[in-house]
């Protein structure tokens, strides 16, 4: 596949995956207000996050091949952790909800096994995230091939993300926090909102005619 080609598909799966981010706690939304049964929400916030997830690494190619000839050790770093820690977190994910709930079908390892292992997929894949995009933030600013905000916004969606999930829900009443507004949804919202924004920057900047490469920044 060409590098136009991977480009585009980057830019796509960047986008789809910011609007699967900020969909989901109106999904949530829904299903709290009946809108459908309670399996078919749960099947729908599920199927919502996971397909979000899988698409950030598919987006990330786009900008490493955008950006590849650029920026040296720190951005191969920053990209090779963005895209391994959604998939970890997927795989805790997987242990943590399903075999630690409960416990693999020949019931031969205890629950609380999976429940360690997913919890340390979450944390640990969660982490890979936040240190990859901030490492790949920092070698965009310096690469200079896309504008200055978007190696701010890889620097700061996932902790100004996780911030907003637990310091806005403070503000809020006990009644609304729990019931209506539960604080993990903005965070999906405010790492939508910016994930979304960064392949739009990725497809405007994809489809300049010319894209002059800057020097190689080690």
């Amino acid at each position: 596949m060409s590098a136009s080609n991977l480009i585009r598909l980057g830019t796509l799966a960047a986008m789809l995956s910011g609007v699967l981010f900020l969909a989901r706690p109106f999904i949530d939304l829904a299903g709290f207000l009946s809108v459908y049964s309670s399996a078919v929400g749960s099947a729908l916030l599920v199927v919502a996050v996971v397909v979000a997830l899988l698409l950030v690494p598919v987006g990330m190619v786009g900008f490493h091949v955008l950006q590849r000839q650029s920026y040296g050790r720190k951005g191969r770093a920053g990209f090779w952790l963005a895209v391994v820690g959604p998939l970890v977190m997927l795989v805790g994910g997987v242990l943590f909800f399903t075999l630690g709930e409960s416990g693999d079908f020949l019931q031969a390892t205890p629950p609380l096994v999976w429940v360690a292992l997913g919890v340390l997929g979450l944390v640990g894949g969660f982490a890979s995230m936040v240190v990859g995009f901030w490492l790949y933030g920092v070698a965009t600013l310096h690469a200079r091939v896309l504008p200055r905000w978007c190696g701010v916004a890889f620097i700061a969606a996932l902790p100004v993300a996780l911030a907003s999930g637990i310091l806005f829900p403070l503000w809020l009443s006990e009644k609304i926090r729990l019931v209506y507004f539960p604080p993990w949804d903005l965070m999906f919202m405010v790492f939508g909102v910016v994930w979304l924004a960064l392949g739009y920057a990725l497809w405007r900047r994809g489809e300049a005619p010319t894209i002059q490469q800057p020097r190689r920044v080690r």
